[in-house]
């Protein structure tokens, strides 16, 4: 049942915008994934680190829950409680001399690029530039430069973050070495993170960008690719998506309304280096396009080109063991251009490298040894998304298991995913470490994150 004095019990702590139900501006969220339901008793819309330590004071003194929206890429369903949007604390602060970036919560990998990159400097920031940072680092954060430098967690120096037992704290590794572990990789559940301090990379110029073939070559470029990707060096890192595209003017016109394979790559190597690496792919059949070469970083986001617009996502993921020349029969028989399916995406990436191994100070990370992960998301049709669309999703899921490893990285879990898929993004032993943290530094519970569900 709501509370009808919580919102009034914020405006005394100190929380200057609080909105409920009544006022016009309410939810004040516009998530990125439309499947997402967000009806809290009160939102708070913090403009600093003060409003968001007077909403968990608040919840801490009245046992309410409390979640936290970003940019909605991760679709939540916040019934009651207190919702704290962060689009207020985005900001980035650069320091090109230490080579560090401070980054406030609600900010995009877009804006951090633009503030990046005109030092020459690059983040292991993710595919799509509108993602938020924080709840990306948070889960890991899997980017296209990772096989060689790791999970964009393994570089983050220092965390400010306000949880119930400890107010507004920063977290490092010798200030506080446990709750620093878990919030790197750990993703959920120990408080509200409200900036994060993360090394750069000395990286203005990759050369990469995309192969797309069309339906009748898509046998031999994913049987190539399945040959080719292991061999790659750690200084480059390639995936491939088979779409199904529409018929809009958005997209090149060689695209428009077509099933294409979609070879994703970029490279740390000198030009002549990496147009060697990427020669047996574009040998395979001529492209429909052909974007790869000299590419700026803060363009890095023009190799995967994921959608832009919000929509409703219905997607599920495994990470695998292999994808050897019967996995990649099994893929194509359950989503190549033969398939009919109302699915739009199904990805494969090749990890390895330096994803696999340990981050120089350690972080929870999980699913590192995976060789690859599956992706897959449904066509955004809302009537569908929870029948049609989650079972053709799940079907193309099923059809890879006999390669899966059992995990999972848990930024790519979906709601087609099983409920025990965020608990498997981590060993037992992980789960377990995780747990305590979280109880200790959210000993009530308001920041719900079970290993069951999400």
């Amino acid at each position: 049942m709501a509370d009808p004095e919580l919102a009034a019990a914020l405006r005394a702590a100190g929380a200057r915008n609080v909105l409920t139900a009544s006022d016009p501006a309410y939810p004040a969220v516009a998530p990125f994934d439309l499947t997402g339901v967000y009806t809290p008793d009160a939102v708070v819309a913090a403009a600093d680190a003060d409003d968001v330590a007077a909403a968990v004071t608040v919840a801490s003194e009245r046992g309410v829950p409390i979640a936290v929206f970003g940019t909605g890429h991760g679709a939540q369903r916040v019934t009651g409680g207190i919702l704290v949007t962060t689009g207020g604390l985005a900001g980035v602060t650069v320091d090109p001399d230490a080579r560090t970036a401070r980054i406030g919560a609600g900010t995009t990998w877009g804006e951090v690029l633009a503030a990046i990159t005109p030092h020459g400097l690059a983040a292991l920031c993710g595919a799509a530039p509108g993602v938020g940072v924080v709840g990306y680092v948070l889960g890991g954060g899997l980017g296209p430069i990772a096989r060689s430098h790791g999970f964009a967690s393994d570089h983050v120096r220092a965390i400010e973050i306000v949880t119930p037992a400890g107010g507004l704290t920063t977290v490092t590794g010798e200030t506080e070495p446990d709750l620093f572990w878990a919030l790197r990789g750990g993703k959920g559940g120990f408080g509200v993170v409200t900036a994060l301090t993360i090394d750069l990379l000395p990286i203005a110029t990759v050369h990469g960008g995309a192969l797309y073939f069309g339906a009748d070559d898509a046998e031999r470029v994913v049987r190539a690719f399945a040959g080719w990707a292991p061999g790659l060096p750690e200084s480059a890192m390639a995936s491939f998506a088979l779409l199904r595209l529409p018929d809009v003017p958005a997209l090149p016109e060689p695209l428009r309304g077509r099933f294409v394979v979609h070879v994703r790559f970029v490279s740390l190597d000198a030009a002549d280096e990496a147009e060697r690496q990427i020669a047996p792919i574009r040998a395979v059949a001529t492209p429909l396009l052909d974007t790869v070469g000299p590419l700026p970083y803060a363009k890095i986001a023009t190799v995967h080109a994921d959608p832009a617009s919000p929509m409703p996502v219905v997607s599920g993921s495994v990470t695998m063991s292999a994808f050897g020349p019967d996995a990649v029969g099994a893929l194509l028989a359950a989503a190549g251009p033969a398939a009919d399916i109302p699915v739009s995406i199904v990805e494969i990436r090749a990890l390895g490298g330096a994803v696999a191994r340990e981050a120089r100070v350690p972080d929870a990370v999980g699913s590192r040894t995976a060789a690859y992960n599956l992706f897959v998301s449904g066509a955004p049709v809302p009537g569908l998304a929870d029948t049609v669309i989650a079972g053709a999703v799940r079907a193309v899921l099923d059809a890879m298991a006999p390669w899966q490893d059992g995990g999972h990285l848990v930024n790519f879990v979906g709601s087609a995913d099983g409920p025990d898929a965020v608990e498997r993004s981590w060993t037992p032993e992980q789960n377990d470490r995780l747990d305590a943290i979280r109880a200790a530094a959210d000993p009530r519970g308001l920041f719900p994150y079970a290993r069951h569900g999400r």
